[in-house]
């Protein structure tokens, strides 16, 4: 019995634990998230082997890692630096007071200081957003009489990730609110969705809250700084205008740039590539499928310069760094439970997902996450992508087999 588990039990039996037992949820998460469960499969047919749901998205929420640490290193350094140029003592606000009074300062070059402040921002959105979850899974696990659903932690930990560091709190709980009770919770929790929960908490605000939760004044969210996204840099101007704001190609691929904490940096998501196709988590036939899917768009659109968006005559070398491309095609693709199953199919729906991005990042420029967009759409055909790969499939053999036979 894991130590959680036993705790949870002694607060049941104790008299004196009674007021503690409110805790006892947050223990069975826990112990979820660091122990595989207990139950085992006892009678034939049954299939043995050490992947379990939950160690699954352990995989991806430990793949972030990476893009978590630079992402909250990036956001700091860049807070940091325009507290410096603003000639800010501190920052106002609860943050300005804790950083004054454990004497980190604002100082850019210090990686302590960039950590902590990045740091601060990301804590309150991702405890927001794990709390308001667990609200919802502990109503529905109630009702229905279930344990806690295994994918929590990890949508609450990629919405997180993918929000800006100005988000109003309130905002981060009506969209986690959204995406899990919609996505997710009716449809049965972890494995049985249609739509990755987080994913469409985060369009339910794209598109909710355009410009409070999406502003220019959100991404680095000191007082009196406004940023554009390079992206949108890139759209008005080409690369040119990108370069000419001192966003070289190597900046945006280590991670030296404005934008969701965890898809600044290619570098960060690479690495959790690499993880998760080593722990076999992750497809990489729909990461390669994206990529030629990508190239594919783009050569479309390449020949057609347009006065509106210069980005459909930019390199396909910068599309592959600028928005949040690296980011939505490793996490959010390839989630076992909307993308393809089929092995062709995983082909097929990498491609849709490139050929989607290109579509509506040329289409709508102010649009810094496409991306996602694009694995939402393309989860909706997964099914039928599915459906049409085993029906050729079986027409296939049957064609085969009348020839062979007599």
């Amino acid at each position: 019995m894991t130590p959680g588990r036993l705790l949870g039990r002694l607060l049941l039996r104790s008299g004196e634990g009674r007021p503690l037992q409110r805790v006892r949820p947050w223990l069975l998460m826990l112990d979820q998230f660091l122990y595989s469960s207990a139950d085992q499969t006892r009678s034939a047919p049954h299939v043995r082997g050490f992947t379990s749901v939950q160690g699954l998205l352990n995989d991806f929420v430990i793949a972030t890692i990476p893009c978590w640490l630079i992402g909250l290193w990036s956001l700091g350094h860049q807070s940091n630096m325009v507290v410096a140029e603003l000639n800010l003592a501190t920052l106002p606000g609860w943050r300005g007071e804790m950083i004054g009074a454990l004497g980190i300062g604002h100082d850019p070059g210090n990686i302590a200081a960039c950590f902590f402040l990045g740091l601060s921002y990301f804590l309150p959105v991702f405890l927001v957003a794990l709390l308001a979850g667990w609200t919802w899974e502990a109503i529905f696990s109630t009702v229905r009489r279930r344990p806690l659903s295994e994918g929590l932690l990890a949508f609450a930990w990629l919405f997180a990730l993918v929000m800006p560091a100005g988000v109003g709190l309130y905002q981060v709980g009506l969209g986690v609110s959204f995406g899990f009770v919609v996505g997710g919770a009716i449809y049965g929790g972890s494995g049985r969705y249609l739509v990755n929960p987080a994913l469409l908490g985060f369009t339910f605000l794209l598109f909710a809250y355009p410009d409070e939760a999406f502003g220019p004044a959100n991404w680095i969210p000191v007082p009196g700084a406004e940023t554009i996204p390079a992206l949108k840099v890139a759209a008005d101007g080409g690369i040119a205008a990108l370069q000419s704001a001192g966003f070289s190609w190597w900046d945006l691929f280590l991670g030296v740039r404005p934008g969701p904490l965890g898809a600044v940096s290619v570098l960060g998501c690479l690495l959790g590539a690499v993880y998760l196709m080593m722990k076999d988590s992750a497809s990489w036939r729909i990461m390669l499928g994206a990529l030629m899917g990508l190239w594919f768009g783009l050569m479309l659109f390449n020949g057609f310069e347009s006065e509106t968006n210069a980005l459909a005559a930019a390199p396909w070398g910068w599309h592959l760094v600028l928005g949040g491309f690296a980011f939505g095609v490793i996490f959010f693709a390839t989630d076992p439970v909307v993308a393809a199953m089929t092995l062709p199919g995983r082909w097929a729906f990498g491609i849709l997902v490139g050929v989607l991005t290109i579509t509506i990042r040329l289409a709508s420029p102010s649009n810094i996450q496409a991306v996602l967009l694009a694995v939402l759409l393309a989860s909706l055909f997964s099914p039928v992508i599915d459906f049409a790969v085993i029906e050729l499939n079986i027409r296939r053999r049957r064609r085969r087999l009348m020839v062979r036979s007599p």
